[in-house]
C-alpha cells in the first residue's frame, strides 16, 4: 500500500508547473515611451527605455540616483515591422507593459498612420488602452532625452508619464488618454484634440547648466484622423472654462489690455446648450465660477472686479470661437453638444459629420462670477 500512494506521490511532483519560462526583472528592458513617425511612406518607431534604478529609494524617502535614458530607432513598412526591427540590436529581452505614453510627429497624425498604429496597440495585450497620447514636431530623440524631470528625478515622474499632478495645478491643456482619444475620432460630431509638446531651452538649469525640458506648448485638432491645425496655448485660453476635468484655472483680469487682477478659481462648471433659430442651429454658453483674489494691482471695488473678470472670461471664450472660425474647426465642439442634445437635428443640419459654423452660430455666452476671499486684504 506504502509502494502504491508514494509513486503517483513522486509523479505529482515532476508534473507540477513551474517557473521555467520566467525572467528576471533586471534582465529586461522596459520600453517606457513609444514616438512615431512618418516618412517617405515609412514608420519610424522611437522607442525610449526608462530605467528604474534609484525609484524604489526615492518612494521610500531615499536619496535619488540618476537614472539613465536611452532611445532607440527602427524603420519598417508598418509599425508593426518597425518595432520588431528594434529586437536584432536591442541585446536582451523587452517588456511592452510599462509603457506610459506614444507621441506622435505631426507629420505621423495622418489616417494611413492612426489607424495601423491603433489596430496594433488594440491587438497586443501588454501595451494598456490608458497611456497617453501627444503630438510634437520636435525630433523625438531630442524629445525623449528632454523627459528626465530636473534634481535628477526618474523619467517614471515625468509629463510624459504622469501628467495628472501638473494638470491639477495649473488646469489647461487637459492630458489625454488613448482611450478617450481614440473614442473621440470615431465620433463623426467631434473634434479630436492631441496635447502638443516642444521643449523650452531658456527656462531651466540645473547644477549651473542649462536644462532642456519638456513644455505644453498647445493644443492640437483633429478630424477623421487628419490634423487640422496646432495652435499655441496663448490663442487657446478660452478652452479652461469648457473643459469638464479642470480643477484650479486662473483669471488673469484685464483693463484695456492690461492685466489688473488675478483671480484662483476651483473647479468651473460650464454648459453649452442648443436651440434653433427659425431653420438655423445657435448655442448659448453658461459658465459659473468662484473664485479668490490672489492679486490686486489697481483699486477696484468688488463689482468692479466681478464686472471685468466676466468681460474677460467671455472674450476668452468668443476669441476662442473665432479661432475655429477662420480654420474651419470646431474647437468648441458644438457638433457634439447638437448630436447629443438633438440628433435629428444634427443630421439635419451637419455635414460630414459638422454643422457650418458661421459669426452668429455661437449666440451668447452668460458667465456668473462670485469672490469668495480676497485674502488678508479686504475688497471694497
Amino acid at each position: 500500500m506504502k509502494r502504491k500512494t508514494a509513486f503517483p506521490l513522486i509523479l505529482s511532483i515532476f508534473l507540477l508547473a513551474g517557473c521555467w519560462g520566467a525572467q528576471n526583472i533586471d534582465h529586461l528592458f522596459y520600453v517606457g515611451v513609444i514616438g512615431v513617425d512618418y516618412k517617405d511612406d515609412q514608420f519610424i518607431v522611437y522607442v525610449a527605455l526608462t530605467s528604474f534604478t534609484g525609484l524604489a529609494k526615492v518612494e521610500s524617502g531615499g536619496a535619488k540616483e540618476k537614472s539613465g535614458i536611452a532611445v532607440g530607432k527602427a524603420k519598417g513598412e508598418t509599425f508593426n515591422i518597425a518595432t520588431d526591427n528594434l529586437y536584432s540590436s536591442i541585446q536582451r529581452m523587452v517588456s511592452w507593459a510599462h509603457v506610459k505614453s506614444i507621441v506622435f510627429t505631426k507629420r505621423a497624425l495622418k489616417k494611413v498612420v492612426l489607424e495601423d498604429v491603433l489596430d496594433v496597440l488594440d491587438r497586443y495585450n501588454e501595451i494598456r488602452n490608458t497611456i497617453w497620447v501627444y503630438t510634437t514636431d520636435e525630433p523625438l530623440t531630442k524629445l525623449f532625452f528632454s523627459s528626465a524631470p530636473i534634481l535628477h528625478t526618474s523619467p517614471y515622474y515625468s509629463l510624459l508619464a504622469s501628467p495628472e499632478e501638473s494638470f491639477q495645478q495649473s488646469s489647461f491643456i487637459r492630458p489625454i488618454r488613448l482611450n478617450r482619444f481614440v473614442a473621440d475620432i470615431h465620433e463623426p460630431s467631434k473634434t479630436g484634440q492631441l496635447p502638443y509638446l516642444n521643449i523650452a531651452a531658456h527656462n531651466w538649469q540645473e547644477d549651473d547648466e542649462k536644462k532642456l525640458m519638456l513644455n505644453l506648448k498647445g493644443m492640437c485638432f483633429i478630424n477623421d484622423y487628419e490634423l487640422q491645425k496646432c495652435f499655441d496655448r496663448s490663442k487657446l485660453l478660452g478652452m479652461r472654462w469648457l473643459e469638464k476635468e479642470k480643477s484650479r484655472v486662473t483669471i488673469y483680469v484685464k483693463k484695456s489690455n492690461k492685466v489688473v487682477a488675478s483671480i484662483t478659481v476651483l473647479h468651473p462648471e460650464s454648459k453649452i446648450s442648443y436651440q434653433r433659430n427659425g431653420n438655423t442651429p445657435v448655442f448659448n454658453i453658461d459658465v459659473s465660477i468662484s473664485g479668490n483674489v490672489i492679486e490686486l494691482r489697481e483699486k477696484l471695488t468688488e463689482k468692479q472686479l466681478i464686472r471685468l473678470a466676466q468681460k474677460t472670461v467671455e472674450e476668452e471664450i468668443r476669441s476662442l470661437y473665432k479661432l475655429g472660425l477662420k480654420y474651419n474647426i470646431d474647437i468648441l465642439n458644438l457638433s457634439e453638444t447638437l448630436y447629443r442634445q438633438n440628433p435629428k437635428d444634427w443630421k439635419k443640419f451637419s455635414k460630414n459629420g459638422k454643422i457650418p459654423l458661421t459669426d452668429e452660430t455661437l449666440k451668447k455666452i452668460n458667465v456668473k462670477i462670485s469672490i469668495n476671499t480676497s485674502g488678508k486684504e479686504k475688497l471694497r
